[in-house]
């Protein structure tokens, strides 16, 4: 399996939304290393503190999500939850064989 394949695959993620955990996030980057999905929550800001510790602004909240499960034989079930059917099944072919 060809990592810049992968990549392809996933960077058809990259804007979509779905409501997790009570959460709106949505697909804003797609890191090479892991590989790994950054995920924005929307809706929700929280004060960023500036170089200083002071707190300057408000910004959404990010969070990083593996697509591969901490098991490592499937896909991360958050991860899953931005695709579809299809998607998922093309991506398990291609990082697990199955």
């Amino acid at each position: 399996m060809s990592n810049d394949a992968l990549l392809q695959h996933l960077e058809g993620l990259l804007g979509r939304e779905a409501l997790i955990e009570g959460r709106r996030l949505s697909v804003v980057e797609i890191l090479r290393e892991g590989p790994a999905l950054v995920l924005r929550e929307t809706g929700v800001t929280t004060l960023q503190d500036n170089l200083y510790g002071q707190s300057r602004r408000h910004a959404p909240r990010h969070f990083q999500v593996p697509v591969v499960s901490e098991l490592g034989d499937r896909l991360h079930p958050v991860a899953r939850q931005f695709m579809s059917g299809d998607e998922a099944e093309v991506l398990d072919r291609m990082l697990f064989g199955h």
